[in-house]
């Protein structure tokens, strides 16, 4: 799966890289405003500056003020976390965070179309889910709620319950036609008895989960994402026509992501 997904972004690797850094700086616009609010102000930057150039010899033997100057230099070169956070920057965050999650539907369309045999692929496609944002808000609404009712019982059931709903997007992106609860259903179907086959897929990326987030900790920007979320997408989407080949669902038609093709004429 991972083969057939380097070969895609090979083919397409301008696209992917381009829908890559579209989805790199709609995240760090969405951690933008928290991170502004978390930054101390001029004044805090000042005596900052001021307690540290009054440090003297005997400064050095107290451990506790030293760490409180550390750490203020700390907050100021990398950021904070604050208290309390206003309900405006809150609901913010939150619409950003759909906007993104949007965005990444249309790398799922296109990486659907890449897996498909695509020959041609335009950066512009990735957009066209945003034309029917309501269909994808009430997806991922509808999942997150019954992911956080099964998580009130524990935390692996609502970890199965994640996993069980994952293939829903695409389900819905190869039929637009298809409802968001019967999505999930066929989800379900789908993902039954194939949930830890995809969560060991997950795991194989875990040095790569652990090199962005090293590089969103140090940059606040997700830099490694330019290949690395094409390349994850890629290979999920692989897994998803794999299993769609391997086990079909009855009354599921296979609809494809690209229109069929007629055959050529013969003379």
């Amino acid at each position: 799966m991972k083969t057939m997904a380097k070969q895609n972004f090979a083919r397409f690797s301008s696209v992917f890289m381009a829908i890559g850094a579209i989805l790199v700086v709609a995240s760090f616009l969405v951690s933008l405003p928290s991170y502004l609010s978390s930054l101390p102000s001029t004044q805090e930057i000042q005596d900052l500056a001021t307690r540290t150039s009054q440090l003297t010899m005997r400064d050095a033997s107290n451990p506790q003020l030293l760490r409180q100057i550390s750490d203020g230099w700390m907050r100021v070169y990398f950021g904070g976390d604050t208290a309390a956070t206003s309900t405006y920057l809150m609901w913010l965050t939150l619409f950003l965070m759909l906007g993104v999650m949007v965005l990444h539907v249309g790398l799922s369309h296109v990486a659907l179309r890449a897996s498909a045999g695509a020959s041609e692929l335009k950066v512009k496609e990735s957009l066209e889910p945003l034309k029917r944002f309501g269909r994808w808000l009430g997806l991922y609404l509808m999942t997150f709620l019954r992911i956080y009712l099964w998580t009130l019982l524990f935390f692996i059931p609502g970890l199965i319950a994640a996993y069980r709903y994952r293939q829903a997007v695409y389900l819905m992106l190869e039929d637009p036609e298809l409802g968001i609860n019967q999505a999930l259903r066929l989800s379900g179907q789908l993902m039954k008895g194939h949930k830890w086959e995809l969560f060991v897929l997950d795991l194989s990326f875990i040095l790569w989960f652990v090199l962005q987030s090293l590089t969103v900790a140090s940059f606040k920007l997700n830099i490694v994402g330019l290949y690395f979320l094409p390349y994850l997408e890629l290979t999920r989407v692989q897994f998803y026509r794999d299993l769609r080949a391997e086990h079909p669902i009855e009354g599921l038609a296979v609809v494809g992501a690209l229109p069929p093709q007629q055959p050529p004429l013969t003379p």
